[in-house]
């Protein structure tokens, strides 16, 4: 009878098994930070969940870029020529380059902000017909994030705002800080600068003033320095607020963003409908749904704030 019982069993893993077909997925992003392993997390975890068993029917393909252009666009032409089923990618550099090497190769991505601005698809409606993923529409949540930034710091009064003035896609993301800024009475004050030079120049010679903040906007230029700019504002003893858990992590005060796991779970749903058959132009965009608040405790203590226990029981994690 066990014997009975042990062959039943086998033949109903392998037929569960032989009707979840072998997936092999590439993976390109610029470079693994947390928000890229958290997202590449959570599309292995959901296709585990969904039947697939890493090494046995799931293989991953992944080209890390290590902040390196030229190599992004080299690890897209690989894993092209190699033919995977899919190639997941994680923000806008990663993605273009994956467009720009196959129109072929469903692509599943995860953004942080609008795809449609970042240049990703022309409408929510015309997007390239091997694109689809998952997009967090961060801008949209700028004035959430300045209202909580209010209450970490109840007497913030004046915000500093640095963005690339060369880019369109910064001063419109600068504009909707200015209009929330506007709702809530607090001053802000615009930073437009062309180069990593002048950024540094013009936030090494900030003098804040009582119940001043730095609130950053997405912007490539200003976030690759952002180690400087946690830096000088402790030394400034002026609180941050950020987009992203990483940020936070990295020395930001705060930081308010997309849950990159769950963003990957549901691009890990979206991969397993394309390997099932299901063409990636039939599957709409989708838009995050978990954004969490994370508070770097000890960042804040460091520059002179103690947070109350209700607000930090209110943040999804904090770092002491």
């Amino acid at each position: 009878m066990k014997i009975y019982l042990a062959l039943l069993l086998w033949l109903v893993g392998a037929a569960a098994q032989a009707q979840t077909h072998a997936a092999r997925i590439g993976v390109l992003v610029q470079e693994m930070g947390r928000a890229q392993s958290q997202a590449l997390k959570g599309v292995s975890t959901e296709l585990k969940r969904l039947g697939y068993k890493e090494r046995n029917n799931l293989f991953f393909e992944i080209r890390n870029a290590k902040g390196d252009r030229s190599a992004l666009q080299t690890g897209a032409k690989e894993l092209a020529a190699k033919k995977v089923d899919a190639i997941f990618t994680t923000g806008s550099r990663a993605t273009l380059a994956a467009t720009a090497a196959t129109q072929d190769i469903p692509i599943v991505f995860v953004h942080p902000g609008d795809p449609i601005a970042a240049g990703l698809i022309k409408s929510a409606a015309d997007a390239p017909r091997n694109l689809t993923g998952v997009a967090a529409y961060a801008a949209e949540t700028t004035e959430k994030r300045l209202t909580l930034f209010k209450e970490i710091i109840p007497g913030l009064s004046e915000v500093h705002v640095f963005f690339d003035a060369n880019s369109s896609f910064s001063r419109d993301n600068f504009a909707r800080a200015e209009a929330a800024a506007k709702k809530m009475a607090i001053v802000l004050v615009a930073h437009g600068v062309k180069s990593i030079d002048e950024l540094k120049t013009t936030l090494g010679n900030l003098n804040p003033q009582a119940g001043a903040g730095i609130f950053q906007i997405t912007d490539d230029l200003i976030e690759s320095e952002a180690e400087f700019i946690f830096t000088t504002a402790r030394q400034k003893k002026i609180p941050a607020m950020f987009n992203e858990e990483s940020w936070a992590i990295n020395g930001a005060t705060a930081a308010y963003g997309p849950n990159y796991l769950d963003m990957g779970r549901r691009a890990g749903g979206l991969i397993e409908l394309i390997i099932k058959g299901k063409p990636p132009a039939s599957l709409p965009v989708e838009r995050a749904t978990k954004f969490d608040l994370t508070i770097n405790y000890r960042a804040a203590k460091f520059i002179g704030f103690e947070l109350p226990t209700p607000l930090l029981k209110k943040a999804d994690k904090v770092i002491r």
